[in-house]
């Protein structure tokens, strides 16, 4: 059977899908710098604008939180630019106090959004940007490959002076140093204390360091899980040009599923994928509360249709681990993965094992005919 594991991951210097997955360290250098450039804004300025606009007492300069892929450590490249972005996530938390609205308090909502566009409105005139509310968060959009939410929570007020405490100790420090001392500070923190404005449905419980601490534990000691979540997002980024199924709901759906195939991801990948499809039709609950479905809020349609991609990418890999040369192998998985997979079929031993009937009956897709540089389009 051939290995194509070296094609998705390797150690030994050569390209692979996994590397063509990374963000170079411009890109992350101006991601970075962007996300310090609007931190800076925010304390500033954010406290007289809300005053500004009506409220009173003592309002701190916001606290904040890195999120999301970035924290996970499962930050993909886009596959399709426009319209796929480099998702980095930002929370911006105040106290309590400042934002109670008893009677109205999607009032307070709304007055939280509009104050974080107008502080971000002059940098993102002269840096070029483009600010926006969505449902639960500011999106800046700083390229037309990379774009900043900002999820906007409160906490209570003791919770956030000691948050405020602690990071304090860590001004000017390196990116790692800092995200540690916020991911410390923040273990502390009640989940059911920790509110996002949504402006859709009002204050709502959301705990980022719940999700961060429930993933961080899946995969300790297991690289090639966190690999497989990668290459998970990156076949959906490649089937779905928008939309798709979430990462966190990848995320879910594949640490039950997963078991070590060692050095062999491409096995550990397959054995994920096959048990996608009858897990999505279960539905697939939060790993953080039980209570709740990552695939409830889905239309039937969806489903159906990631049940059907998710079939079908098994299929695939089944025909490239059972084909009867590398070539045969490598036109399958292009199909699945696109052009930031390794031309180099080369590097995957031959089979002559004939192919098994479901794939028998479906003629091979042409691989590309020259080298495929690595592509920012998506």
């Amino acid at each position: 059977m051939p290995n194509f594991s070296s094609l998705l991951f390797t150690t030994s210097g050569e390209t692979c899908f996994l590397e063509a997955l990374d963000l170079t360290p411009v890109e992350l250098g101006q991601i970075d710098g962007a996300r310090k450039e609007i931190r800076e804004a925010l304390k500033a300025d954010l406290p007289s604008v809300l005053r500004d606009k009506g409220l009173e007492g003592d309002i701190c300069e916001p606290k904040f939180y890195i999120q999301g892929s970035r924290a996970y450590n499962t930050l993909n490249s886009p596959c399709i630019t426009p319209p796929q972005q480099s998702d980095i996530d930002d929370g911006v938390y105040l106290p309590l106090s400042v934002m109670r609205e008893e009677s109205s308090p999607k009032l307070a909502i709304t007055l939280f959004f509009d104050a974080v566009i107008d502080v971000l409105r002059p940098i993102c005139a002269a840096k070029g940007w483009h600010a926006a509310s969505k449902a639960t968060c500011v999106r800046v959009t700083i390229s037309s490959s990379a774009h900043i939410d900002l999820p906007l929570y409160v906490i209570p007020d003791t919770r956030f002076m000691l948050l405020k405490a602690s990071l304090e100790n860590y001004q000017g420090a390196v990116f790692d140093s800092a995200r540690n001392a916020e991911q410390n500070t923040w273990k502390a923190l009640p989940s059911d204390k920790i509110l996002l404005a949504d402006r859709e449905q009002g204050w709502r419980k959301s705990d980022p360091m719940a999700m961060k601490d429930w993933f961080k534990a899946q995969v300790e000691g297991k690289d090639q899980l966190v690999r497989i979540v990668r290459y998970l997002k990156a076949f959906r980024d490649k089937q779905w040009e928008e939309k798709g199924p979430s990462s966190i709901l990848l995320m879910a759906a594949a640490c039950p599923l997963y078991e070590q195939f060692d050095k062999r991801d491409d096995r550990a990948l397959l054995h994920v994928v096959k048990g996608i499809p009858a897990a999505l039709q279960n539905g697939v609950a939060s790993p953080i509360d039980p209570d709740a479905s990552l695939t409830s809020h889905m239309p039937k349609e969806a489903i159906a249709d990631a049940v059907e991609k998710f079939q079908t990418f098994a299929r695939y890999l089944e025909g490239a681990l059972e084909a009867n040369d590398p070539q045969t192998s490598y036109n399958w998985l292009h199909e699945m993965l696109g052009d930031r997979l390794p031309n180099e079929p080369n590097r995957m031993k031959p089979n002559t094992e004939a192919l098994p009937p479901f794939m028998a009956a479906i003629p091979p897709l042409a691989g590309p005919a020259e080298t495929v540089k690595r592509t920012k389009a998506g």
